[in-house]
């Protein structure tokens, strides 16, 4: 017969729970110090714009350059990868704690919630090592033009954008619905990117470009119109591979930009768009032109209410151009409208990736949020003198040129020193 007190038996079971409760104490002070360590780097990344730089060059760059390296050598997305080996991770966990839970073991419960907090904890604190300062370093240095210009030059050199983008719109194959055909692959056209990155001199930009993939799962991204997505420390920029071909350019570079160390969403835009419209490729500018020229445009008789030339040479602009700008509204637009489960769904995960996003920009400095995407194409301002034009009697205003306007007007001296060289 089994002795109903044991001495043995209750040492064992208490040396047993005093174990569990030590480990859960353990567990608990590194989450709390990991905890500690995210604050810390959360409040030192904003004291200063040159330490936030030293931390990019010293810390971010090296390993942006090793690990870029070592995921370009799969032809897929390992950040997709990493994805669904979390997801189903997340979903193993979550049923061993039920189990667990239906067992009576909370010990086990509590262990399993510590260690995947501190597994969290883990990830954040290295993205906002790797990627947070990025966020807090000086500005990404792309070309803009400090010069004076009358309206008449502004006005001349939009004509000559205009008709270079018209030209352009012309010389490509598109499909039945009116948009343009690639004439690269999505691997060409990333080779051609990284190319094109290679132009950005200086000790700012990281110095491996790693090369972009597309997500296989695309409908994912497309049901909360995300266009693309870089997850940094694994140095992998990824994009929507559903997106019309003429925002493909436009969005690898913009992911792109992110790998190389500019990290604020209008900046990354800003790279972008001088990469792609300083570009001696055709559809390279092409894509350049159809993603920002609207922003362009306004500067033509920006300092006076007579607005002849402005409607004039948009007027003019190639229904191919107008075709095409519908069809990629539609694309992120129609979706919502779907009738039943399908446009429910998209508006539902629209609106809480919007949120998510929004939150997630405002806590890295971006003060607008989602709105930080447009910073340096709203930048510029038009404002009215009172005073009128002693001949014309037309108002006159005061304009200070928008970012990606001087952009444009630096990428057009350019043109026109390249071309008396």
């Amino acid at each position: 017969m089994i002795p109903l007190y044991n001495p043995r038996r209750i040492r064992y079971n208490s040396d047993m729970e005093a174990r569990k409760k030590k480990h859960l104490i353990v567990l608990a002070c590194v989450a709390a110090g990991l905890t500690g360590l995210l604050f810390f780097l959360l409040w030192i990344r904003t004291l200063s714009p040159a330490f936030s730089e030293f931390v990019c060059r010293f810390v971010s760059r090296p390993w942006i350059y090793v690990v870029g390296h070592i995921n370009s050598i799969f032809p897929f997305s390992v950040f997709e990868i990493c994805v669904v080996t979390l997801i189903v991770v997340a979903v193993h966990l979550l049923m061993l704690m039920i189990v667990a839970l239906t067992q009576k073991r909370g010990a086990a419960v509590l262990k399993g919630v510590a260690t995947t907090v501190i597994c969290i904890l883990s990830a954040f604190n290295l993205y906002t090592l790797l990627v947070g300062f990025s966020y807090y370093r000086p500005a990404a240095p792309v070309p803009q033009s400090e010069k004076e210009y009358t309206a008449d030059q502004v006005t001349a050199m939009v004509r000559d954008f205009a008709d270079d983008y018209n030209r352009l719109a012309q010389s490509f194959d598109r499909d039945e619905a009116g948009n343009v055909i690639s004439p690269y692959s999505p691997r060409e056209l990333s080779n051609k990117l990284q190319n094109e990155f290679r132009r950005l001199g200086g000790n700012y930009y990281y110095a491996y470009t790693p090369p972009a993939t597309q997500i296989y799962n695309s409908w994912f991204l497309t049901l909360n119109n995300i266009s693309g997505i870089t997850f940094v420390p694994l140095g992998e920029p990824t994009v929507n591979r559903n997106i019309p071909s003429s925002d493909l350019a436009q969005t690898m570079a913009h992911e792109m930009a992110h790998t190389k160390g500019v990290m604020r969403e209008g900046e990354a835009n800003f790279v972008s768009y001088y990469l792609l419209l300083s570009s001696s490729d055709d559809y390279l500018r092409y894509c350049g032109y159809f993603a920002v020229f609207h922003a362009l445009l306004p500067a033509v008789n920006a300092g006076t209410s007579n607005k002849a030339d402005y409607l004039e040479i948009r007027r003019n602009m190639s229904p191919l151009i107008g075709k095409e700008l519908a069809n990629a509204s539609a694309f992120w637009t129609e979706k919502s409208k779907q009738p039943g489960l399908a446009g429910l769904l998209n508006r539902v995960f629209e609106k809480v990736g919007d949120f998510m996003n929004d939150v997630f920009l405002k806590s890295n400095g971006a003060q607008n949020g989602n709105g930080s995407y447009s910073d340096k194409v709203t930048d510029g301002s038009i404002t009215d003198t009172g005073e009128t034009h002693p001949d014309t009697g037309e108002i006159i205003y005061a304009v200070t040129y928008s970012s990606v306007q001087k952009m444009f007007f630096a990428v057009y001296e350019e043109r026109a020193h390249a071309a008396t060289t």
